[in-house]
Formats: C-alpha cells, structure tokens, sequence
C-alpha cells in the first residue's frame, strides 16, 4: 500500500489553518466558553464549513475512496450503541431540567454540531487514520489517531482561556476518540462515529447553554472543575477498548484460519 501519511498530514496542517484561525477571526470579540457557545447558537459556524471544504478538496485530489462513508452494517449499530447511548441520558436530562433554549437557539446549535462532528471525524477517523494505516499497524494507528484528536483539544485554551481545562478537555477528547474509531471500526462505516459524535456534543453544549446564563463565580475553578470531563467520559473509553479487544480478537482469529488455510494448501502441493 503507497505511503499516504505525507498527504494525510499536509490536509491536517489545511485543515486546522481554516478552523482554528477562522474561528479565531469569528471568535475575535468572544470571551470564554459563553462566547464559544454563543457562536455555536446565533449563527453558522463558517469556519468549520472551511475546514469541510479543504477535506473534500483534498479527498477529491488525492483520490481517497476509502475513507468508511459507506452504509454501516446495521446489525453491528443495533449490538454496540445501547451503551453509548446510555452515557448520554444524563446530558439530555440536564438540559431538560435546566430548560431547553428557545427553537431558534437550538437549530443552530443542532446545524453546528453536525458540521463539528463531520469535520472532525472526516478528518481523524477518515483521512488521518487512514494514512497512518499506510505506515502503521492497526493497533498503532488507532492509538496514534486518538492521542492527535486529544492533542488538537489544547487548542482550545485560547478559547477559553485555561490551559489546565483545555489540557482535561484533551484528555477527555482522547478517551472519547477510542469509542469513536472502535465504533467506525465494528459498524464498518464513519457515519456511524459522526451521528454518535453530533449527539453527544449536542446534548453537552444544551447544558452548557443552559449554565452559562448565569454569571460564573469569580476565582479558579475547583478540582472538580478539570475531574468531571475525564469522568464523564471514562465508561465510554473502557467500552471503547472492549470493543477494540474484541476486534483484535476477531483480526486474530480470522489471520489464524488464513494460515491454516496456507498450510493446507502448501501440504497439498507437496
């Protein structure tokens, strides 16, 4: 298989020009989280629409046609998402109890959370995963994808204005990047990583908004403050890595029968 590593992180340098500095151009007059969140909330985020447009420039003239946008086995969906999807209730919950944001708050942030979670797992899951395939093994590649999808997230302090959160927010990323890439891997489509990526942004940014109303207390944040995001998202990267497990297990099984099969056939011959 040709190198395709070069290609793959030439379009990650693109890619993280038009979203980081687009979105510091749109994020020029935003303060912390709350101005984050309101951008999310009050209009398109172009600078992600950016971003989309150099992956799908760069798919176009690279030629990748393998980047899992195929329909994902449903069968797989059905057996694996339950837990996840069980990881997001108390988000949603919040949100509820909190009060949903009015219709037009909530379809912008709807909008950008797709965009988000396209971009995003175009990118890592997609063109990144697939070139680090080129040079790695699998098992490398998968951990190489997540900790770069964590470390990109430590850009975010400029946003926020806390390093010490950002580089939690990294860690949380990290972990969260596992479950996606196993998802992608068992499913056998990307598709299903973008859909499940969308609703849990979507269902943390609805509490979000609801939060940052009120005015934040004055002072450091808490411990607690940087300890949440890891926990939140623990489950998660333990499933994540069961799947992933159980993958490996099925890779090695199935190069098992393959040798098996050679053996037979070398001992036919002879």
């Amino acid at each position: 298989m040709p190198n395709r590593l070069p290609q793959a992180l030439l379009t990650l340098f693109a890619w993280l020009a038009a979203t980081i500095l687009g979105g510091a151009f749109l994020r020029a007059d935003a303060d912390g989280i709350a101005g984050i969140v309101g951008l999310l909330t009050t209009g398109i985020a172009w600078n992600v629409v950016g971003g989309l447009v150099v992956l799908a420039l760069a798919s176009w003239a690279f030629g990748w046609r393998d980047l899992g946008f195929g329909p994902p086995r449903l069968g797989a969906v059905a057996r694996l998402v339950w837990f996840p999807i069980l990881t997001l209730l108390p988000f949603y919950g919040i949100a509820f109890a909190i009060g949903l944001p009015i219709g037009r708050v909530m379809l912008f942030l709807a909008i950008n959370t797709s965009l988000v979670a396209l971009s995003e797992e175009w990118m890592f899951r997609g063109i990144l995963f697939q070139g680090l395939k080129t040079r790695l093994r699998i098992w490398p590649a998968v951990a190489s994808t997540s900790v770069l999808f964590g470390a990109i997230h430590v850009l975010n302090a400029f946003a926020l204005g806390d390093l010490r959160l950002a580089a939690a927010q990294s860690v949380a990323a990290m972990m969260t990047g596992f479950l996606l890439i196993a998802l992608m891997l068992r499913t056998g489509s990307i598709w299903t990583a973008v859909v499940y990526h969308m609703v849990w942004n979507f269902g943390i940014l609805l509490g979000v908004y609801g939060t940052v109303q009120s005015p934040l207390p004055e002072g450091p944040l808490p411990l607690s403050a940087y300890l949440v995001p890891l926990l939140v998202v623990l489950p998660n990267f333990l499933f994540g890595l069961v799947l992933l497990r159980r993958m490996r297990q099925d890779v090695a099984a199935h190069h098992g029968r393959h040798m098996l099969d050679d053996r037979r056939q070398t001992s036919d011959k002879a």
